[in-house]
Formats: C-alpha cells, structure tokens, sequence
C-alpha cells in the first residue's frame, strides 16, 4: 500500500483555516470553562442558579420569605422540633395533585409491582424550585404507567418529595414516598 502525502489533498490555505477553527473552539471553551468555574466560586442571589447548592448557601434560612425550595431535614434536632412545618417553604412543597383512588381502598393490588427509586446526584438538583427552575430537563420519566410505587432519595437524614414529582407521579395514579436514612 503506497502512502499519499495529506499535502497532496488539502492545500495549505485549507491546513491554516483548520488550525485557525480549531484553536478558535478550543479557545472559546477555555474561557467558558473559566467563567463557569469562577460563577461557582462567587455566591449568587438569583434563585434560578440550579448549580448553587443549599450546602454552599449558608445564608440559607427556611423561616424568612424568598423563592420557594424544596429541602431536606438534615438532623434531629430539626426532625425533633418539626421546624420544617414552620418554614415559609412548607406551604409550596404540599402536593397539588391529588392521588386518584381506583380502587375505593390505599392498598396497593394483590399482584407484582414496580417500585422506581430516584438517585440524581443526591437529590434537590433542578428540582428543588418549587416554582420551576432553567432547566426543562431536570427531571422526566416516559412510563409512569409501568409504576406503582416512586421513592425520592437523597443523602440526608428526611428526605421530603419535592411537589414536581408529588404531582407527575399523582397525575399517573403512582404513590410516592420520601425516605429516612440512617447511615453510620
């Protein structure tokens, strides 16, 4: 097998607008990447920056009134003196979709069920505004009919559904739980 010079193929005018796009893309995504790293590093009021987590808000407190949040109970003592029922937030994250009732009874069929378990990044992500947040894709599931049962998971100690699942979930005829973790 003979080998053709590339040169034979691409003349150089071709070679230099390659190298020149190519830089150009590269450079462009350095200095997106720069600026996402430094917007994580400053501290941001707006409500719809989904990359800012409850972690890094320290300013964060659930009594005084501002966007509202879906969040979790982190430790007993806030699970002991129920302050999440005092919080603004509690009035947001209460379903708004009732569960229908087929059956006449809250027991689930005698026969197999599915239960699906939410695990993204350990929860309260793009879904945790109550209100809706810049992200379409946040969260979605296709077969809902194909549930019976949706646990919301995080790595906190209560984890609360947020209403955006409550209510797809409810719309489909699927029970939702949250979850009480206790690791050691």
């Amino acid at each position: 097998m003979q080998c053709i010079p590339v040169r034979a193929y691409i003349g150089s005018e071709s070679l230099i607008f390659f190298r020149n796009s190519i830089l150009s893309i590269f450079t462009e995504f350095f200095h997106l990447l720069t600026s996402a790293m430094a917007d994580n590093d400053r501290s941001s009021d707006s409500p719809l920056t989904t990359s800012q987590s409850l972690e890094h808000s320290k300013q964060f407190d659930p009594l005084v009134p501002s966007t509202p949040i879906s969040y979790p109970i982190k430790t007993l003592e806030e699970l002991e003196s129920r302050s999440y029922f005092d919080s603004f937030h509690y009035p947001f994250n209460i379903s708004s979709v009732p569960l229908p009732n087929y059956s006449g009874d809250s027991v689930l069929p005698n026969r197999p069920r599915l239960l699906v378990c939410h695990d993204m990044k350990g929860g309260y992500v793009d879904d945790k505004w109550v209100q809706g947040g810049e992200n379409p894709e946040a969260y979605a599931i296709w077969h809902w009919y194909l549930i019976d049962v949706f646990v919301y998971f995080s790595h906190n100690l209560v984890t609360l559904p947020p209403p955006c699942w409550t209510n797809a979930a409810h719309k489909h005829g699927v029970k939702v739980l949250g979850l009480s973790l206790l690791k050691g």
